[in-house]
């Protein structure tokens, strides 16, 4: 066993041992709620922490194995590259420093939004100004160690961990990679996208949880939307792209070879989550006092997250992305990402001045903005607060918000999108499907509006309305 790979199985070991101590122990201050009893409290977090050194190793572990490796030590050879002090530096005290701060901000945010004795202390307003002092630190080293690697990396990054009788190797492949023998891919979009869907999970979990008291309450529906989903992403592309199918439909459900729509995907996975609560509430008691429309804004909006993510899949695959200019007018990107943007799947490599767009970070951002309108300009701005005393914010409305807003966003950047990627035979499937998007998101966002005109006016009455009326009333004749 060659020393880089023994230390890729080290950092294997302590990074994935790490996250599990860690884990395990939070957990049990978040079950025991023991965050002021002072000797259990040490104890878990003591061992928290430990496991949170062990994850640091891991990661340092995984540099280390990077520049150990026989291939990284021939292509440094062969490119007359050195490693100076200075980068190492960088690169091991902002992977450090990152690290530290990111356990500084998930152990506040979990003590924030789990330990309910916090609730109303000087605790928890102390914690959470480390939480918001600790979110530019984590950015800011992180950009640390990636400036510190980025000279190093080989590009076009990998996109892809292939499993095959040579061992496990980090690859860059456009399409289906071939390889004698046994061999297994995982494409780093799709762990993206996992990501972001649990993401999602955690955030609606959280919420619902503060309105009604009850964790998982959406787990199953998350079951069935997310690969409702999938399917609809892909039934999504071949519509857009069938000349590509025609004469070979079959191929249409080779996934693996790549091809999913993410409009397909919202609007196909909504719907399956929706149809799926709905028939949950019929037969389960448990659902009966939850309002669907506040759930759908609860869950709606936090699709544009899980997306924002799913985009960082897109950059590793070097697609998404517009046509070539000079790299002086990106100049202010990481360096990776301008390394990275000189080589596209669907497109020639560029030269060392000019980079592709990179229209997936736009949408990522937009996609992130898009999720702060929604749930906080539209949802609590509107919604009763110390400012307002009437809500004005239609419940469920936010379902169509986030369709006209991602129909906004797919209609100002699919004109500028490198031509191989516009869906359709004539390249306008996608401006004109983002089109129908806006028109029905503000449609949805009317009818909800006039649902709750008419409910205030006591014309209408909502069936989770009545249960919660009958329980109250149930309660007072107890009483």
């Amino acid at each position: 066993m060659n020393s880089g790979l023994f230390t890729v199985l080290l950092a294997v070991l302590f990074t994935f041992g790490g996250i599990g101590i860690y884990s395990y122990f939070q957990y049990s201050i978040v079950k025991k709620q023991d965050v002021l009893e002072k000797k259990l409290f040490f104890k878990n977090f003591t061992f928290a922490s430990i496991g949170w050194l062990s994850l640091i190793i891991g990661l340092i572990l995984f540099c280390v194995s990077y520049f150990i490796s026989d291939e990284t030590i021939d292509y440094f050879t062969k490119n007359n590259i050195v490693f100076d002090g200075v980068h190492g530096t960088m690169t091991y005290f902002g992977i450090i420093l990152f690290s530290l701060f990111l356990y500084i901000l998930a152990t506040s945010l979990i003590y924030i939004l789990y330990i309910k004795r916090l609730e109303n202390t000087k605790a928890r307003k102390y914690l959470k100004w480390i939480m918001w002092i600790s979110i530019p630190l984590v950015i800011l080293f992180l950009l640390l160690f990636e400036e510190g690697i980025a000279p190093f990396l080989q590009y076009p990054l990998a996109n892809q961990i292939l499993f095959s009788s040579n061992g496990v190797e980090l690859i860059y492949s456009v399409g289906k990679y071939q390889t004698e023998g046994f061999s297994l891919s995982i494409a780093f979009y799709a762990i993206f996208i996992i990501l972001g869907a649990c993401l999602v999970l955690y955030i609606c979990d959280y919420q619902i949880y503060k309105k009604y008291g009850d964790h998982g309450l959406i787990t199953a529906c998350f079951f069935i939307a997310f690969p409702c989903g999938i399917i609809g992403a892909r039934a999504w592309y071949v519509i857009g792209d069938w000349y590509r199918f025609a004469d070979n439909p079959i191929s249409m459900f080779y996934i693996w070879d790549g091809g999913l729509a993410i409009m397909g995907g919202a609007i196909f996975g909504v719907i399956a989550g929706v149809t799926f609560m709905i028939i949950r509430k019929i037969y389960n008691p448990r659902f009966k006092k939850i309002d669907y429309f506040l759930l759908i804004d609860f869950i709606v909006p936090t699709i544009l997250v899980a997306q924002a993510i799913g985009r960082i899949g897109n950059f590793f695959n070097t697609e998404v992305h517009g046509e070539a200019v000079s790299i002086a007018a990106w100049s202010f990107l990481p360096t990776f990402i301008k390394n990275n943007m000189h080589y596209s799947s669907s497109a020639p490599d560029l030269g060392p001045d000019q980079i592709y767009v990179p229209l997936f970070l736009v949408e990522a951002i937009v996609n992130l903005a898009g999720y702060f309108v929604i749930e906080f300009g539209i949802r609590h701005l509107f919604g009763i607060n110390k400012f307002l005393k009437h809500d004005y914010h239609a419940n469920g409305s936010c379902v169509g918000w986030y369709i006209a807003w991602y129909g906004a966003t797919r209609a100002i950047l699919e004109p500028m999108r490198y031509g191989a990627y516009n869906m359709g035979d004539d390249g306008n499937w996608s401006i004109i499907s983002a089109y129908w998007m806006i028109g029905i998101g503000l449609f949805i966002v009317l009818i909800f509006i006039v649902l709750k005109v008419l409910k205030e006016k006591g014309i209408i009455k909502l069936q989770w309305d009545k249960y919660n009326e009958e329980n109250t009333h149930s309660e007072e004749i107890k009483q």
